[in-house]
């Protein structure tokens, strides 16, 4: 049995970012980026450094099975060790870390994600979880795949608040990527640049479900469904669907 989910193609475009040799982390609520990483070390045989804020580091990915908090130590059995987010903080100081996972409420076309407010700050139409270290590690680490829905309220021109600046990361020129549940999308000094869609979506579909401009290049590749064997792994990681519970299809 193949799938064509948004859910899982998601999954596997996150993933395809992990790369031998990568130090990769990520935050809380972070169901798909744990998926995509045991997606890499299992079905792409990348061999990288698994951490997260879970706290364990390098755990065993054959061992992995989603729970419904990813800062569930319990989540990443056998690992080396521990090493505390605190600690992470300064590998990224360091510019030793790879490649960070971050979810968005909204992402512009600068590649800024706003975590912290809809509306003005000092009155919001809602107020966020908040973006913990995002304006801190932004501008260090050297990938960063930002996932998110693909709706015209989420991908727009100017984010309410910025929470992570997606601006400091261009004029750095450090690769930075949008994975939504339709596309794939490179922000480059030039503007948000279309670089794949997900099977079952056009181009059409991507640029009428985005407020955000988004640039058409003259190739766009196509995220293609998912194989027996991909599936099963991330199954064997999630057997109890956690992952469509966020809602992305």
């Amino acid at each position: 049995m193949t799938s064509s989910r948004p859910t899982d193609l998601m999954i596997k475009c996150m993933a395809s970012f992990v790369e031998d040799g990568d130090y990769v982390y990520h935050g809380l609520d972070s169901a798909l980026p744990v998926l995509a990483m045991v997606y890499a070390a299992r079905y792409l045989r990348r061999d990288f450094t698994w951490h997260s804020v879970a706290e364990p580091f390098t755990p065993d990915p054959s061992r992995v099975v989603l729970r419904p908090s990813t800062g569930d130590p319990s989540l990443e059995p056998e690992s080396l060790g521990f090493l505390t987010t605190i600690d992470a903080f300064d590998v990224a100081a360091k510019g030793r870390m790879d490649l960070m996972f971050f979810g968005a409420a909204q992402v512009d076309e600068e590649g800024n994600i706003n975590l912290t407010a809809i509306g003005s700050y000092e009155r919001p139409k809602v107020k966020l979880p908040g973006g913990a270290a995002t304006a801190y590690l932004f501008p260090l680490v050297r990938k960063i795949v930002v996932w998110a829905r693909h709706e015209r309220r989420v991908l727009v021109p100017r984010v309410d608040f910025v929470t992570g600046s997606g601006r400091a990361r261009i004029e750095r020129g450090l690769k930075h990527y949008l994975c939504t549940n339709r596309a794939l999308i490179e922000f480059t000094r030039e503007g948000p640049v279309l670089r794949a869609v997900l099977s079952g979506f056009t181009i059409d579909d991507v640029l009428q479900g985005s407020s955000m401009r988004i640039i058409v290049p003259g190739h766009v590749d196509t995220i293609t469904p998912l194989s027996d064997e991909e599936l099963r792994v991330i199954e064997q990681a999630d057997p109890e669907g956690l992952r469509y519970e966020e809602g992305y299809g």
